[in-house]
C-alpha cells in the first residue's frame, strides 16, 4: 500500500508538472528557462549601461582636462601681460621721478633768475626799464629780419 501511495504521489507529481507546463504554454507565461534569459539580458543591459556611463564620464573628464589646460594657458598669458604692465609702470614711475627732479631744479633756477631780474629792474629805475624794453624790441626786429628775410 505504501508503494501504491508513493507511486501515486509520483504520478501526481508528473501529472502536476504536465498540467503546469500546459497552463504555462496556454497562458504564454515564461518558464524558468525564459526567466533566466531575461535575467541574462537585464544583466547584460546593466553591464552595457555601466560601461557606457563609464565611457561618458571618462570623456567628460578628458574634456574638463582640456578646458583646464586652455584655462591654465590663458592664466599664464594674463600673468605675462600683468608682469609686462608692472615693468612698464616701474619704468614710467622712474621717468616721472626724473622729470619731477628736473622740474624742481628748473624751478629753482627760474626763481634765481627772476630774483636777479627783479634786482636789476629795481636798480635801473623807470628810465632804465624803458631803455631795456627799447633795446629788446630792436633786438627782436633785427633777429626777425635775419631769420625770415635771408
Amino acid at each position: 500500500m505504501k508503494k501504491k501511495v508513493v507511486a501515486g504521489n509520483e504520478l501526481d507529481d508528473i501529472s502536476t508538472s504536465n498540467v503546469n507546463g500546459m497552463r504555462r504554454e496556454l497562458m504564454r507565461m515564461p518558464n524558468s528557462h525564459q526567466t533566466d534569459r531575461s535575467k541574462q539580458y537585464a544583466a547584460q543591459d546593466t553591464d552595457d549601461f555601466i560601461s557606457s556611463e563609464s565611457d561618458r564620464q571618462l570623456l567628460l573628464i578628458k574634456q574638463q582636462d582640456e578646458e583646464l589646460d586652455e584655462l591654465s594657458a590663458s592664466v599664464e598669458r594674463i600673468g605675462g601681460v600683468g608682469l609686462t604692465i608692472h615693468e612698464e609702470l616701474l619704468a614710467q614711475e622712474k621717468i616721472i621721478d626724473e622729470l619731477g627732479m628736473d622740474m624742481e631744479s628748473t624751478t629753482n633756477r627760474l626763481d634765481f633768475v627772476q630774483k636777479k631780474v627783479g634786482m636789476v629792474m629795481k636798480k635801473a629805475g623807470a628810465k632804465g626799464q624803458l631803455m631795456m624794453i627799447l633795446f629788446l624790441v630792436v633786438l627782436f626786429i633785427v633777429l626777425f629780419v635775419l631769420v625770415f628775410l635771408t
